[in-house]
């Protein structure tokens, strides 16, 4: 097993001897076991620990034995160690257990490696953990990308013990009479992998002893032709997208002119966990009525006019800001400045105003803008609703979502980056403010 472990991390280029390797670990089978390996092969790791604090006892017992095999294996350097109750952070983020356990753990993973405690991060999934997640994303409708499984590398995260199988393992662990943890949890088949692992794969075993081995094989087979669709479509995917800082574009038309467009926008689309069935329905609606929005648990779009419009949630929100005087002002990710000026002068920034505000206007707020608002635009005597104003201007609902306005009580005097109201339009030489606007 150790030459085959060698073979494999030589043939797959997983790490160089100058890395520093890190290893998570549960203190479960597959995870102890790597530990050993690694230890026998005289590969210097640190061990990486996650406390999910989800069965009371038995965690804190997991992370003790954890701590005391830290001490026993000679080449492992040291133990970094996170305890954070899955289940609150779960409830805090209106996540399942599973996504909530996911995001602390990688979100530690991302930490460590900021900061220089390893340069690659081994985590110890096998031959058999690679078929159960083709048969669970088989289950959940998937293309190929989830069909190929799990990635034998992907960043700084590797995986070498893809070389065995689960008997493998459980034989190396035998042989050598080590001790490792088990999880309670790993029993329950209200998890849909535990339903495979215990009840689907046993089953198809019973008839074909050789399943894991060849769907193994198959798994290689789609990642290669995965492989090389990707290498064809990115050069078709790249006809059709354009981007600037904040968003992506599809363009519409282009993208209809594919046999199955839905597939094509699967392709675009799944690197921001938008799933199969969401690219039917945004391609079922792609001639409807614009401004139909979509949302991933990271990203959403709309499909506008002539283009998809994808980018990041907006998580910039904010609560009322006061500006009482002018000065420099710092909320959010943004900043504002207000000066006091001579004069009016023409500026092409749209992010920069000059307007005149009469002391009683003061003091000045800062929100996101809500249904009901209306505004006088510069030059028009009578108000009309912002909702209009946004048709009018031809600005989509991702842009409206994140618009920002300059307020005296319920006067909207500008809509930033838009247009000033006709309210604060500079008609004398008193009380006159350049106002400018940034992302901080």
């Amino acid at each position: 097993m150790l030459t085959k472990l060698k073979s494999f991390i030589e043939e797959n280029q997983l790490f160089n001897k100058s890395d520093q390797i890190g290893l998570a670990i549960s203190g479960g089978r597959d995870s102890v076991c790597a530990a050993y390996m690694l230890n026998e092969l005289k590969i210097s790791f640190v061990m990486v620990h996650v406390n999910f604090d989800l069965r009371g006892e038995e965690s804190e017992n997991d992370q003790k034995f954890v701590e005391q095999l830290s001490k026993k294996l000679a080449h492992c350097t040291g133990l970094k160690t996170i305890k954070k109750n899955a289940k609150d952070y779960a409830k805090e983020y209106k996540l399942s257990i599973q996504e909530a356990a996911r995001e602390i753990r990688y979100s530690y993973f991302d930490e460590l490696k900021k900061s220089n405690h390893f340069d690659k991060l081994i985590t110890a999934h096998h031959q058999n953990d690679l078929v159960e997640t083709f048969f669970i994303n088989l289950y959940r409708k998937s293309g190929i990308n989830g069909l190929k499984s799990i990635p034998i590398k992907r960043g700084y995260i590797i995986r070498p013990f893809l070389a065995f199988s689960s008997d493998e393992i459980n034989a190396y662990l035998t042989n050598h009479t080590i001790k490792y943890r088990d999880d309670s949890s790993n029993q329950n088949l209200k998890y849909l992998r535990n339903t495979i692992r215990k009840k689907v794969i046993p089953s198809i075993e019973e008839s074909m002893p050789e399943f894991i081995n060849n769907t193994v094989h198959s798994i290689d087979i789609l990642k290669a032709e995965n492989d090389t669709l990707e290498h064809l479509l990115s050069r078709e995917i790249s006809k059709i997208i354009s981007s600037d800082s904040e968003n992506l574009y599809i363009a519409k038309k282009q993208l209809l002119n594919f046999p199955h467009p839905s597939v094509m926008l699967y392709r675009i689309l799944d690197d921001y966990h938008f799933n199969f069935d969401q690219c039917n329905q945004i391609i079922a609606c792609i001639d409807g009525i614009p401004g139909k929005l979509f949302s991933s648990i990271t990203h959403q779009l709309v499909v506008d006019r002539e283009q998809i419009i994808l980018n990041t949630k907006n998580e910039n929100s904010i609560e009322s800001i006061t500006i009482e005087k002018e000065g420099n002002y710092f909320f959010s990710n943004y900043s504002i400045s207000l000066e006091r000026v001579n004069e009016w002068t023409y500026n092409t920034n749209k992010e920069e105003e000059v307007i005149q505000i009469p002391p009683h206007m003061f003091p000045l707020t800062i929100r996101n803008w809500k249904t009901g608002d209306r505004f006088t635009p510069l030059g028009m005597k009578g108000s009309k609703l912002l909702s209009d104003f946004f048709i009018d201007q031809k600005i989509n609902v991702l842009e409206k979502s994140k618009t920002l306005l300059l307020c005296s009580n319920d006067n909207v005097l500008w809509v930033i980056g838009y247009q000033i109201s006709d309210l604060v339009k500079v008609s004398g030489v008193k009380d006159i403010y350049r106002t400018s606007f940034n992302l901080s």
